[in-house]
């Protein structure tokens, strides 16, 4: 398995194939659309692997950075579109691996919600329970919203929007991907696109 991130500015590799693991995270300094395949390349290398002997990918697809997005879900289809054999695949949102880092390292009693900083004043928020089960759908709402939001609230430490932030690894990225492959929560290539639950700037701007 090849599991990546790229929603937001630390991007996150963890791969296992053979029992063989290896982990590489990038700093916000880093261009993601130039070194992700580079990094990933180099992991393989680590362990002697070849992208070949790879039989999953998981991808985040969202929310998060536009751009950063695009590049993680292209760099996949990419991937599958240059490999002979046939992969499976999981979907993973940005919440969803919050919630699982937050109830990896926290003792979580109480449901919680999981939040994004959506710029211009705007929040995505996603609420889970204690065990990491999804409550209600994604949504945007604003800064006064927010704060009237009853409960825990966790955020990315890189954000630091919440009282509570984590910080996702790449080790819990990739636990979080074997889960799902567990429960044999695979979805077609066709299924493989970003959750944007806003437009983006560049998008309102045309508009206006």
């Amino acid at each position: 398995m090849i599991a990546l991130s790229s929603a937001y500015k630390e991007a996150l590799i963890g791969i296992e194939i053979d029992g063989k693991k290896a982990f590489k995270s990038m700093d916000a300094n880093c261009k993601h659309s130039e070194n992700l395949l580079l990094n990933i390349d180099k992991s393989l290398d680590e362990i002697g692997k070849t992208i070949q002997e790879n039989d999953t990918y998981s991808v985040v697809v969202g929310p998060g950075s536009f751009t950063g997005l695009r590049i993680g879900i292209a760099l996949v289809k990419g991937l599958l579109a240059g490999s002979k054999d046939e992969k499976k695949i999981i979907s993973l949102t940005t919440f969803d691996l919050m919630a699982y880092s937050y109830i990896t390292n926290n003792d979580a009693a109480e449901d919680f919600y999981c939040v994004i900083n959506a710029l211009s004043g705007l929040f995505y928020v996603c609420k889970y329970d204690k065990n990491g089960k999804k409550l209600e759908d994604e949504r945007v709402i604003d800064g006064e919203t927010l704060s009237s939001l009853q409960g825990v609230k966790v955020s990315l430490s890189e954000e630091n929007v919440t009282e509570i932030t984590i910080h996702p690894t790449c080790e819990e990225l990739l636990s979080l991907s074997k889960l799902k492959a567990e429960k044999g929560e695979f979805i077609k290539e066709s299924e493989l696109l970003p959750l944007y639950l806003r437009k983006s700037q560049a998008e309102m701007n045309l508009k206006d």
